[in-house]
């Protein structure tokens, strides 16, 4: 049996496949049973494993392509100027400060993180435009430019003209406990549905592909993206990224990027 098989190293922090190599092997074993074919399978498998472990290029791609922790701020520290994180506000006050993020025929939510208008939300909201569409609480528009994006952690920053009045929400980088209750606030489904409040429980804290997310039941969907994750003190704790098995299966099921990750992917820095 003579087999070839193409490798992949895949890059969790990039999200991409940084490097791919192509080995041959082979086997020859003299019996015909079903056991012996496996066997030679197996073998010829194995001879591709020892010329992957051999080759040159797949040692250095696997040693030196995948992205250090480090290399997530390589841009200038921008200073926000954000609410206390000690700041504890009403949940029934937050929607004022969470907006709809439309681009072209696309649609997200984001929220306001300084009182000069940055926003944030995912990248993958905002996708490729430098220019986006933002509907505050009470229905007035205003334009926003898209001025940081990060596509390894899925966040982008806005900038827009600030709204008289707006707050932006305070921003807890601690760590939620199991159990601990959750709101989420955002434009699911529709522009119509703007400023939907849901609550729910932190259901757990997971390393996924090498991120942190915040897990919940918190109910979310398609527009929710971009949105806040708020403790029981206003605060928000995390940005909406993932519902799970969205059409159908089981409901509740929901992935947060905790806000921390966001500030430092983005080299963002709350200040006075």
């Amino acid at each position: 049996m003579l087999m070839t098989a193409e490798w992949q190293i895949y890059d969790p922090v990039k999200r991409e496949v940084v490097a791919r190599v192509k080995t041959n092997g082979g086997a020859a074993l003299k019996f015909g049973s079903v056991e012996v074919v496996t066997n030679v399978l197996l073998e010829a498998f194995r001879e591709n494993t020892r010329a992957l472990l051999a080759d040159e290029s797949f040692r250095r791609a696997a040693s030196s392509s995948i992205s250090e922790p480090a290399a997530i701020a390589t841009r200038a520290t921008m200073i926000i100027h954000a609410a206390s994180s000690n700041a504890a506000r009403p949940i029934g006050e937050a929607p004022g400060s969470v907006v709809a993020v439309f681009t072209g025929s696309a649609m997200g939510s984001g929220f306001l993180v300084s009182d000069d208008g940055y926003l944030l939300t995912n990248q993958h909201v905002v996708g490729a435009a430098t220019a986006v569409r933002i509907r505050w609480s009470d229905g007035l528009e205003s334009a926003g430019e898209v001025v940081r994006v990060d596509k390894r952690r899925d966040v982008a920053l806005i900038k827009t003209t600030p709204r008289s009045g707006r707050q932006p929400l305070a921003l807890r980088r601690e760590t939620p406990a199991v159990g601990d209750a959750v709101f989420a606030i955002g434009t699911p489904l529709d522009p119509a549905l703007q400023s939907t409040v849901t609550k729910g429980i932190v259901s757990a804290n997971r390393i996924l592909d090498g991120f942190a997310y915040i897990q919940s039941d918190v109910g979310i969907d398609h527009g929710n993206s971009g949105g806040p994750l708020l403790d029981e003190k206003g605060r928000v704790i995390g940005i909406t990224v993932i519902k799970i098995a969205p059409d159908d299966g089981q409901r509740g099921l929901n992935l947060f990027i905790p806000i921390g990750d966001a500030l430092d992917f983005l080299s963002l820095k709350p200040g006075p």
